[in-house]
């Protein structure tokens, strides 16, 4: 009838189901940390990996969410906490009691050991155990802080990731129930800019968080967005937009992945150091203090790589969504790649216990030798973890909402 305006809809894009390459995202992405940890102050720029994670998972969960408005009409958040609960808690705590075992085991044997400087089973369980079990670790445990983690480290990024994903269930529901879409994804975008500007210009927030990259996840929502407002057929022009975006944003993120990896130096490759260099002797304490000081000022890795990393990835996740033929996300959909995406959780999850065990008494200088282990070690710890835990806690997950087309 004439007068009469038709509703927006939520998203015109079509659901987004299976895509395989962002299994072999996760499979390259997940050996890429363990590499960082195997090797630490040798590979840090290839830490902007996480960056393409939380990218990745806030794209997709932002996506699902928007698709769920436009079939109802609303957001279950109880549904969307509910599914993610059975996603993830089982083999998060699986893990942190195979790591508490260990832990009372090593600590037991080591007794009064001086090295230990009074740490005690205590301490490592209420500054590690219980917020990694409370998605707290990266408050308790702030990264770049004397007392940023010494066991169970990988669990910042998780807990910051577990408290985006409640928050952006209310979001979405805002977004759906209120047709607040463009606009949520303008704040995104602010908010993004202005930790990025911080961060640019030495100042890293309360606990340090703006290095925990909160701005990668609020950018794989207006990349998120962005798709839903492309229709579900786009023109040829527009596919081939987001073939050249994505070669851009991709070669970007790899470029800048290699300009703080110390062994490239003698070959002559570009070198911009990842942190400040402190001197061995200082308190924890004064070595932060002399890092944050000289971080303010200084050129480092860590205040532009990231932010120019987490604008990259938005034209990649389109592409990857989009454009299914593109040839990297075609490479990147290679069975063996997939494999190991399918197993990156518990992977990520439990790879710092070996490494603690098996690869830290090798010495420094046999670089390929620790990440070999390192590697080999994870998927032997993994791998039962995946089978017996994590494959059935999906399983669960799935029958919350048998109606689900992908998997976040």
């Amino acid at each position: 009838m004439a007068g009469i305006r038709a509703e927006t809809p939520i998203t015109i894009a079509p659901p987004i189901r299976n895509v395989p390459s962002f299994d072999g995202v996760r499979g390259i992405g997940v050996l890429m940390v363990i590499a960082v940890h195997a090797a630490p102050l040798k590979l840090e720029s290839f830490s902007s990996i996480l960056d393409v994670f939380l990218a990745l998972s806030a794209f997709l969960v932002t996506t699902l969410l928007l698709e769920e408005g436009q079939r109802s009409g609303t957001v279950s958040v109880r549904r969307f906490l509910t599914k993610r609960a059975w996603r993830l808690l089982p083999a998060l705590y699986v893990t942190l009691a195979v790591v508490t075992v260990v832990a009372a085991v090593l600590f037991a044997v080591a007794g009064e050991d001086a090295d230990l400087q009074g740490f005690t089973f205590g301490g490592f369980f209420t500054q590690e155990i219980l917020p990694a079990g409370l998605y707290v670790y990266n408050l308790v445990n702030p990264l770049g802080y004397p007392n940023q983690g010494v066991a169970l480290y990988q669990m910042w990024s998780l807990s910051l990731e577990q408290q985006f994903y409640v928050l952006v269930a209310f979001l979405a529901l805002l977004m759906v129930t209120r047709r607040w879409i463009t606009q949520m994804a303008v704040l995104m975008a602010v908010l993004a800019i202005g930790i990025q500007i911080a961060r640019a210009t030495g100042h890293f927030g309360p606990l340090n968080f703006w290095l925990q990259r909160p701005d990668a996840l609020m950018l794989g929502v207006v990349a998120a967005v962005i798709n839903s407002r492309i229709p579900e057929t786009p023109t040829a022009r527009q596919r081939q937009l987001f073939t050249v975006g994505a070669w851009v944003g991709a070669a970007t993120i790899a470029l800048l992945m290699t300009l703080s990896i110390s062994p490239l130096q003698k070959f002559g490759w570009p070198y911009v150091p990842f942190l400040p260099e402190v001197n061995e002797t200082l308190s924890p304490q004064q070595a932060f203090e002399v890092a944050m000081a000289e971080l303010s000022t200084g050129n480092f890795w860590v205040k532009w790589a990231f932010t120019i990393t987490n604008w990259a990835m938005v034209p990649v996740l389109i592409c990857m969504v989009r454009t299914p033929r593109w040839l990297l996300g075609r490479a990147l959909s290679i069975r063996p790649v997939r494999a190991v995406g399918r197993m990156s959780y518990s992977l990520y999850l439990i790879h710092t216990l070996p490494i603690l065990l098996f690869v830290l008494p090798i010495p420094d200088g046999y670089l390929p030798l620790r990440v070999l282990v390192a590697w080999i070690t994870a998927f032997v710890f993994a791998w039962p973890l995946y089978q017996f835990v994590e494959k059935r806690s999906m399983d669960r997950k799935n029958r919350v909402d048998t109606g689900k087309l992908a998997t976040a």
